[in-house]
Parts: C-alpha cells; sequence; structure tokens
C-alpha cells in the first residue's frame, strides 16, 4: 500500500510539460531509446548475426558460419545504430517541425526548411550508404563460398571468373546506390540525369576505346577459355604462365620470374599456343659445326650427344639429333628432347635445360673441329 501511495503523490504533469514544443516524456524516451542502442548495439546485431549464419549454413556447410558472422557482424551493428537513433529522433516530432530554417532563393522567395526535414535526408542518406555496405557484404560472402568451392573441385574457369564477377557486381551495386541516393535524398531527376550520362558515357567510349576493348576482350577469354590460369602459354617470343586475368590486362610469369601485363585485346587478336594441353614439352638445342667433319665422325658424335642429353633426369625419349641448316664455315647440328608436362615437383625446367646444355657442351668440346651450342628454342 505504501507503494502505492508513493506511486499516486509523484507529480506525473511534468512529463507532460512542454519544452520547445515538445513533452519531457518525449525528450526522456529520446535520451531512453539511445542509451539503449548505445549499450545493446553489439548484442543485438550479434543476435541477427548469428541467427543469419544459422539460415546460411544450412544452405552452405556448417564451418562457414563463423565465416558469416566475421563478415556482417560489422555493417549489421552500423545499420542496426542507425535505424534506432532515427526511431528515437523521432520521438521529438513536435520539436523537429518547430525547428525551422528559412533560406532567401531571391526573387523566387523563401524556402522554410524543417530540422525534419534535415533529419529524414541524413537518416536516408546513412541508411542507403551502410545498406549498400551490408550487400556488398553479402557479396563478398557469396564469393568466398563459391572460391572455397571451386577450390575443392579445382575447377580453375570458376576461380578465374569468380573475381570478376565479384568486382562486377559490387560496381553495380554501388551505381544503383548512387542513383538511389541522388534521387531520393538530393531530388535530382534521375532519368534527365542518365540521359545526360548516355551522352558523356558516348564520349568517354570513345575516348577510351582500348580500355573498352580490354574489358570485353576479358570476358571473350574467360567465355571461350583459350586458358585458364595456371595454364602455360606461348605468345609471340613470350612463353609463361598464366598468373591473373583481370578486366583490362593479363598478367603472365616467366620462368626466370619476369612478369609480363599483355592487354586482353592483344590476347585475343593474335594466335596464341596453350602449351598445358600437352603432355610434353619438345626442347631444341643448336650446335654450329665446322665443315671438313667426316659422316663417321657425325655419327659417333650424335650417339654420344643422344646418350649424354638422355642421361639428365627428367628428359624422355624421343632424342633426335639431326643437322638442320648448313652455313658458309658451319652447319647446324640440331639436338631435340622431349621433357615430361607438367614436370615432377622434384624436377626444374631451368635446371634441366641447364644441365643438357651443359652435357652438350662437354661432348662438343672434347671434340677438337665442334664449336659451342648457342641457344634452345
Amino acid at each position: 500500500m505504501k507503494r502505492v501511495a508513493f506511486l499516486l503523490d509523484i507529480d506525473w504533469s511534468f512529463f507532460d510539460r512542454e519544452y520547445m514544443g515538445e513533452k519531457v516524456s518525449n525528450f526522456l524516451l529520446f535520451a531512453g531509446i539511445v542509451l539503449a542502442t548505445l549499450l545493446l548495439k553489439k548484442p543485438v546485431a550479434a543476435l541477427l548475426t548469428r541467427v543469419g549464419s544459422g539460415l546460411a549454413a544450412r544452405l552452405s556447410y556448417i564451418e562457414h558460419k563463423s565465416a558469416i558472422r566475421d563478415i556482417l557482424a560489422k555493417p549489421v551493428e552500423r545499420l542496426l545504430q542507425v535505424v534506432l537513433f532515427y526511431v528515437a529522433v523521432n520521438q521529438l516530432d513536435g520539436f523537429l517541425e518547430n525547428f525551422v530554417f528559412h533560406r532567401s532563393l531571391g526573387k523566387t522567395g523563401k524556402v522554410h526548411i524543417t530540422l525534419a526535414d534535415v533529419v529524414d535526408h541524413v537518416f536516408l542518406l546513412l541508411f542507403i550508404v551502410f545498406l549498400t555496405l551490408l550487400v556488398s557484404r553479402i557479396i563478398d560472402f557469396a564469393y568466398y563460398y563459391r572460391m572455397q568451392h571451386a577450390h575443392k573441385e579445382k575447377n580453375n574457369s570458376r576461380m578465374q571468373l569468380l573475381p570478376l564477377i565479384k568486382e562486377m557486381s559490387k560496381l553495380i551495386l554501388w551505381i544503383i546506390s548512387c542513383f538511389w541516393i541522388l534521387g531520393w535524398v538530393f531530388g535530382i531527376n534521375i532519368p534527365a540525369l542518365i540521359t545526360g550520362l548516355g551522352i558523356g558515357g558516348l564520349a568517354i567510349a570513345l575516348a577510351g576505346k582500348e580500355t573498352v576493348e580490354n574489358f570485353f576482350a576479358a570476358f571473350t577469354i574467360l567465355s571461350d577459355r583459350p586458358f585458364q590460369t595456371g595454364d602455360i602459354i606461348k605468345v609471340g617470343e613470350t612463353e609463361a604462365v598464366v598468373e591473373r586475368i583481370g578486366f583490362r590486362s593479363t598478367r603472365l610469369r616467366n620462368t626466370d620470374g619476369s612478369a609480363f601485363i599483355i592487354p586482353n585485346q592483344s590476347l585475343v587478336s593474335q594466335n596464341l599456343t596453350n602449351l598445358s594441353t600437352r603432355d610434353r614439352r619438345g626442347i631444341k638445342v643448336i650446335s654450329h659445326i665446322r665443315h671438313g667433319i667426316s659422316y663417321e665422325q657425325l655419327t659417333h658424335i650424335s650417339e654420344e650427344l643422344r646418350a649424354a642429353v638422355l642421361a639428365v633426369p627428367g628428359v624422355k625419349e624421343p632424342v633426335v639429333i639431326s643437322v638442320d641448316a648448313y652455313e658458309k664455315e658451319t652447319f647446324q647440328l640440331a639436338v631435340n628432347y622431349d621433357l615430361p608436362h607438367p614436370l615432377p615437383d622434384s624436377l626444374s625446367l631451368v635446371q634441366i635445360k641447364r644441365d643438357v646444355n651443359l652435357k652438350i657442351y662437354e661432348v662438343v668440346s672434347a671434340n677438337a673441329k665442334l664449336g659451342t651450342p648457342v641457344g634452345t628454342s
């Protein structure tokens, strides 16, 4: 009974008093929601993320739950905070409507902007930005999930296509968000803006013709799949491993560690050889021999060269020794040998080539009338 009497003695009319056009109770409610948001935003965001990760795990695998939480936790927290702050500020509806900004527009008169209008536009701006960040993180998770599957299945074509899809999806997402902000927050006529951008885009496309060609060439490479990431290709005199296929160019890595950045349009428009589809690699070494050597000597040296090359680990049959061309004072003695493709992990292409060239030089130098190997092809 004492508690009831105490509550009856409280002057509840205090909460109905108005300051700056707003009741005290609304100010207290505003402060309570803000305080509760600051205290509970992380636990509530964690709970929502945990529920979302549980639903997503049913569609994927249970081990992905932690990855979902790490990716989505922060954007969900920020979006929740913005929404709750907006709910809190709207408790002061009377105060927001009474606080008016006046702006003179010259002959056209004055514009009256209430604080409520400002709050609405700021909230919408932040809501769109944080919602876009949340969707962007969802795209990151989808990319992470699909890449995990691609690695398990060793699907190279999917592994090289997914990064492009991810970047393109994010680009489209942010473009849509920018138009959304311009139309809803700043009141810009989007159809008229798109029409203007269409005319300007044509000029930009003409100015960046090579960039556009390389961009579409990237999709040609990904759709036709003449090569994939990890393949060894030969373009002109360049033989290298494909490291990355980008929007504008493809990066190759040579056996000596040199990197080659080749525009995609160049790869599409010229002939190239995909060396990864073969089961062996043919290598040719040229030696220059002086005229005057007898047929018996040439036959004996050819047998020595064949035996020496076959003794190098990794070299496969057939090893063919042949006369290629005649010059004024010398003729070319070609040594052709094969290597397995791909090479075993214990063998290196550079090491095998070096060992073979040294063996050829050893046989050549042991004969008085022979020159030395001058190169490989």
